[in-house]
């Protein structure tokens, strides 16, 4: 039986679990930040992340010239994280392979004599399949299947143990039943459902973020809850409506397909949509990293009213985000180094009067017009995974 708790889809753990009738609370870590301490934004962090997320739904990722110069500043790894597999640093797993927490599983369980890899944008893992007793902060999966690691490349900056995927089964690469899914079909749960807490630095409330296994907390959320069908079961995939601004839909390319993703801190639109959005945002303009990058990133006026900051509308409901998420951090000079933006003239002089956004543009599906909704959506409301019926994501304003 393996009993640390593993998690890397969305936070790490921390601190000592909670149980109630309203489910198992788990406290999580602080989540990252693309700020830097004095307010700038922090290019590196960012344009790793940017990376990853391309990555992980599309395989495109920014030009490698760019992202080569970015990377030997930052000197580490963007964190990666997976929505569906389960995995544990086997005992041959060290450092040198990307295991750096220093739980080890002891291969006690039943080896399924086979191997599995699999590959993300930065890197990848894989190893020996197992089935074992499972146990998450009290929470135990019977039986489980998941990957005894002997490389987990891009996971050396983190203190996770681990995996534990939260998506649906059905796009798993092992094959294996999530360890959620396991518990809703062992009875292990109350409710069919998990819930975020997210938390944010600049509220002092990074430090309260939470996971509920089985439950929902309600002392995270007030007001009214709002259930938007899931579309799609790989991710947790809903549609959305539109992006407004100032009140008004930014256009008809605003409609389309959202994947509801607490591994992903920033929101990336679809490009024509998130150009009709910035459109309607006064003195607003696009950051192209080069004439063949496959995302763009904006800058804005950092005294923009909220107003005219964008709002998403899931089930026919207005989602405002904070300006406090929005902002990543005041434009600096660092862009020059990243982007064709320093041949334009007066570049210079937008410095410090404008902040990077936390929507970007980027075509990762466009059959389905596929955004990817984060942390900069997520940490204003309260986020219900429910599986009952077609399943469903809800919402609820975070307090």
């Amino acid at each position: 039986m393996y009993s640390a708790v593993v998690f890397a889809l969305l936070c790490t753990v921390r601190g000592a679990p909670t149980s109630s009738r309203d489910g198992l609370k788990l406290p999580m870590r602080p989540r990252a930040t693309f700020t830097t301490p004095d307010g700038y934004v922090d290019w590196p962090k960012l344009v790793a992340h940017v990376n990853h997320t391309l990555a992980k739904y599309n395989g495109a990722t920014l030009p490698p010239t760019n992202v080569a110069s970015i990377e030997r500043r930052a000197g580490s790894n963007v964190r990666l994280s997976d929505q569906v597999e389960q995995g544990v640093p086997g005992p041959s797993c060290g450092s040198d392979a990307g295991c750096a927490g220093a739980t080890k599983y002891d291969q006690s369980g039943t080896a399924q004599g086979k191997q599995t890899m699999v590959t993300y944008g930065s890197g990848q893992v894989g190893g020996d399949d197992y089935r074992s007793d499972v146990t998450v902060g009290g929470l135990t999966s019977s039986n489980q299947g998941f990957i005894s690691l002997t490389t987990a490349q891009g996971f050396s900056d983190t203190a996770a143990d681990g995996l534990l995927g939260m998506g649906f089964s059905t796009i798993a690469n092992t094959g294996y039943t999530t360890f959620f899914e396991s518990l809703i079909q062992q009875g292990k749960v109350a409710a069919k459902e998990f819930s975020f807490y997210l938390g944010r630095a600049a509220s002092k409330s990074n430090t309260k973020s939470e996971l509920t296994l089985g439950g929902r907390d309600s002392t995270k959320y007030t007001g009214e809850i709002t259930s938007v069908p899931v579309t799609m079961k790989g991710y947790w995939q809903v549609a959305i409506d539109s992006i407004k601004v100032n009140g008004r839909s930014a256009g008809p390319t605003t409609k389309g397909q959202a994947a509801i993703d607490t591994g992903t801190t920033i929101i990336i639109a679809p490009t024509d949509a998130a150009l009709a959005t910035f459109a309607r945002i006064p003195g607003a303009f696009p950051l192209p990293f080069s004439s063949d990058s496959s995302v763009i990133l904006f800058a804005y006026p950092c005294q923009t009213a909220s107003r005219y900051l964008p709002s998403l509308t899931f089930a026919g409901k207005d989602f405002e985000i904070d300006p406090l998420d929005f902002n990543l951090g005041t434009l600096t000079s660092d862009l020059e180094d990243i982007s064709e933006m320093d041949d334009t003239p007066g570049f210079e002089s937008l410095f410090g009067g404008y902040c990077v956004a936390g929507l970007g543009g980027a075509d990762l599906d466009p059959t389905q017009n596929l955004y990817v909704v984060g942390d900069v959506f997520l940490k204003n409301w309260y986020s219900i995974f429910n599986y009952d019926g077609d399943a469903s994501v809800q919402f609820a304003k975070a307090v």
